[in-house]
């Protein structure tokens, strides 16, 4: 019987069949939860993945901001408004590589955060199958060990009760003959 799939055959006892019922409900739900973590996880480290290449392409931005600033300082005596405007680019360009840093320190953290959850989703999961596993194992053995005293009070003590009368009846014969 597959555990945390729909079964096709349940038990014929209507406790354990409805334990069952409950505990593949249970695996349905701690599998969406993690299979959400996962696309969150996915998401977040899409997302982490665009903020290092925004940051670098502002860092690549700052440079060349810094490279325009020294051909202006150059050409100062030819123009004066080219330099300050590349200074002005070059504050704006440090600025927003401040600004893009930062974000990319707290998806980072974030993004540590979603994997810790992850992970505790799944060991979570992990811990809450056993479970289920051992549950039902108990549950399963219980019934077969009941099924099993059944029979064998059906078939052996029958035998034993009609035998020890037939041995009665017999000595009681026997002595009645002496």
């Amino acid at each position: 019987m597959p555990l945390f799939g729909k079964s096709d055959t349940f038990s014929d006892n209507p406790e354990v069949r409805e334990v069952e019922k409950i505990v593949a409900k249970e695996a349905r739900s701690d599998q969406k939860n993690l299979d959400h973590a996962t696309n969150d996880l996915a998401q977040a480290d899409k997302t982490h993945s665009k903020s290092i290449k925004s940051a670098e392409k502002a860092a690549n931005a700052l440079d060349k901001a810094v490279a325009n600033e020294h051909k202006a300082a150059k050409a100062l005596n030819n123009a004066v408004h080219k330099h300050e405007a590349a200074i002005e680019n070059e504050r704006n360009a440090e600025k927003t590589v401040q600004i893009k840093n930062q974000h990319q320190d707290r998806l980072a953290q974030d993004l540590e955060q979603r994997k810790l959850h992850h992970e505790s989703l799944r060991q979570s999961k992990e811990h809450n199958d056993q479970v289920r596993e051992t549950k039902l194992a108990d549950i399963h053995a219980r019934e077969a060990a009941v099924a099993e005293t059944r029979s064998t009070f059906n078939s052996s003590d029958r035998a034993n009760t009609v035998g020890s009368d037939d041995t009665a009846g017999a000595a009681i014969a026997g002595g009645a003959q002496t």
